[in-house]
């Protein structure tokens, strides 16, 4: 069974890396890749389990539906505030509460994906590779190797 909690911290050490975020983002904004997909792929690569092609579209489809309904309604509302309001005195507040509700919803996405996960069997492969699934090997290559 997966723990959404310890996927939350995999996720936020990885994010921490030297070079993740800027790979991440750029992934997210330039392919339109979801960041939190790319994290659990990792993370299931890490615990040395490999999904079927099925439960990596099913993935796939709350991730889309997710972001659709909250994630992209929020960063809009945030930019918006950013190229409109930037001039308003309390701006930087509002933008630090914008965020971390968008990080809010980051982790409910994590924790519906593992939701997800646990309502279905795994299996566990030596060599996982999941983010084959996802990312072209120019998209992984962007990704910094661990030290």
């Amino acid at each position: 069974m997966l723990d959404a909690e310890d996927f939350w911290t995999f996720a936020c050490t990885q994010y921490a890396r030297a070079g993740m975020q800027g790979a991440l983002l750029t992934l997210q904004e330039a392919e339109h890749k979801n960041v939190n997909l790319i994290l659990l792929l990792m993370y299931l690569d890490e615990l040395g389990i490999t999904l079927t092609a099925e439960q990596f579209a099913e993935l796939c489809t709350e991730c889309e539906a997710f972001d659709r309904c909250v994630l992209h309604p929020q960063r809009k509302v945030r930019a918006t505030l950013k190229q409109q309001h930037k001039h308003y005195q309390a701006y930087a507040e509002l933008r630090q509460h914008m965020l971390k509700a968008e990080l809010a919803q980051e982790k409910l996405q994590q924790s519906l994906l593992i939701d997800y996960l646990n309502q279905h069997p795994l299996q566990p492969n030596p060599s996982p590779d999941n983010l084959n699934h996802y990312l072209t090997p120019a998209q992984q290559a962007c990704i910094p190797a661990k030290t």
